[in-house]
């Protein structure tokens, strides 16, 4: 079920907000209230999706986390927080335990490092930023390698090389954070271009002024840049997700090697706030994390809800908050997965990282989506019917468990389970399919009847004439009608 442009009133919101902050409505350990956005645009309270199992902030002698902004978790579990405040990267346990602290590379400090990123083979790429470069280190601390602005004459003179992400495909590009776009370089610090610039809208009034306006008209009107990107990531599956900072439609983007986009774009994600029938505020993503089945979530850094996708852009929850107590944020700045499925949220303002598990109500519905992207509709249809025994108002159950039903053939029952989601495009499609299968069925008895029916009007139109020529002649020789 795709969803629409979601628009709620700031009087919604502001009730949203008093749900995650009073104890009285969530349970101690629950990460906010989980909810929904129907067609109607109206919110919907779903079972919970996370539960809080952990939070730490203060590291013993390692002392506190100080304006941390990014957080990774690599393949053995371990998560990497850069702590910016304190110019140092850390490695802990999923318990807080600090295993390591890297705090320079190439005899030089990290000075206001803001991204991470750890490969398969366990070295650590580090956005160092305020020494404008990237830097690789080993586990150990030892140095790997360190990247420049690359020379090249495609990059103007005035451009600074400042990185705030990073990211290492597994074919060997290395992938930079770098304001509209990002920058793609070789191993060896070649500059191989940009990839990923979000398309400019088309402005009449900007057209209209470049051809027949004056030349300090020309001058004076603004350049259009592209969205700028927040953040991204590099998922399991080769694909860059990343999120654009300034747009309202088509945020989150998945992108394949050559900066092509495939999710779908045609969306505005995230909870968009009315206040006074006027002003408008989009979602501030400020970062994207990708689980190995697909599930997409971003973090709204201005709301601290979290969102949950399907690869097909469909909405499968909401959670989160602001607020100072467990499941709430005030300023998140990076999440991710661990392979377990819990996931890590790194809060800003706070600096706590706060572990998430899932209930086994997001499991079900992870695994129904999982198995249906796969192509086992059976499987997936099972675990439908127990998200739907848990929740039988989860629109998205009934979506997902239409699209199986669609998928084996079940037209009519498809149509009913789109109808109990609300979905009228996939009640549409179904209803389209349905149609086509009455006539194919029943094709033949469709096919005599016309005959028949033709046969019938021509007999008819015989007979008539018949019976008007008859008369035609009687009133020729003098008779009456």
């Amino acid at each position: 079920m795709r969803r629409k442009i979601i628009r709620i009133t700031g009087f919604v919101l502001s009730m949203l907000m008093l749900l995650t902050l009073a104890d009285s409505t969530v349970s101690a350990s629950s990460a906010g209230v989980s909810l929904v956005v129907d067609d109607e645009e109206n919110y919907v309270t779903i079972p919970d999706t996370y539960e809080v199992e952990t939070t730490f902030k203060y590291l013993g002698d390692y002392g506190f986390i100080n304006h941390a902004e990014d957080l990774c978790v690599d393949d053995d579990d371990n998560i990497y927080i850069v702590d910016t405040g304190n110019n140092r990267v850390l490695k802990l346990t999923t318990d807080g335990e600090v295993l390591a602290e890297y705090t320079e590379a190439y005899g030089v400090s990290f000075k206001n490092p803001k991204g991470i990123y750890v490969h398969t083979d366990g070295t650590i790429w580090i956005a160092d930023t305020n020494n404008y470069r990237v830097v690789v280190i080993n586990q150990d601390g030892s140095d790997y390698a360190v990247y420049y602005k690359p020379d090249s004459s495609l990059l103007e003179d005035s451009f600074t090389f400042a990185p705030e992400k990073v990211a290492v495909s597994n074919t060997g590009y290395i992938y930079v954070l770098k304001g509209t776009n990002l920058l793609k370089m070789d191993m060896s610090g070649e500059f191989r271009g940009y990839v990923g610039a979000a398309e400019v809208g088309f402005s009449l009034t900007r057209t209209l002024i470049r051809m027949f306006g004056t030349q300090s008209q020309v001058e004076r009107t603004v350049k259009q840049e592209p969205s700028a990107y927040s953040n991204f990531t590099m998922a399991s599956d080769g694909y860059i997700y990343g999120i654009l900072a300034t747009a309202t439609v088509g945020q989150i983007r998945k992108l394949n090697s050559v900066g092509v986009n495939s999710y779908p774009d045609d969306i505005t994600y995230g909870i968009r706030v009315t206040y006074d029938n006027s002003t408008y505020t989009s979602a501030y993503f400020s970062d994207i994390a990708v689980t190995d089945n697909g599930i997409v979530t971003v973090c709204d850094q201005s709301t601290g809800l979290i969102y949950q996708y399907t690869q097909d852009g469909d909405l499968l929850c909401v959670f989160g908050g602001t607020g100072s107590r467990k499941g709430v944020y005030q300023n998140i700045s990076a999440i991710d997965y661990d392979s377990t499925g819990r996931l890590y949220v790194l809060d800003y303002t706070s600096g706590s990282v706060t572990v998430l598990s899932p209930t086994n109500f997001i499991e079900l519905v992870h695994q129904a989506v999982a198995l249906y992207n796969d192509g086992n509709y059976t499987e997936a249809e099972d675990y439908w019917l127990q998200v739907l025994e848990l929740d039988a108002n989860y629109a998205m159950a009934h979506s997902g468990y239409a699209k199986v039903l669609y998928k084996e053939g079940d037209y009519q029952g498809s149509m009913a389970q789109y109808r109990l989601g609300n979905d009228k495009e996939g009640y549409s499609k179904a209803f389209d399919k349905y149609r086509l299968e009455l006539f194919r069925e029943y094709f033949t008895w469709v096919c005599l009847a016309v005959v028949l029916l033709v046969l019938g009007l021509w007999l008819g139109y015989k007979k008539l004439k018949k019976y008007a020529d008859a008369m035609a002649h009687r009133v020729e020789y003098g008779g009456d009608l």
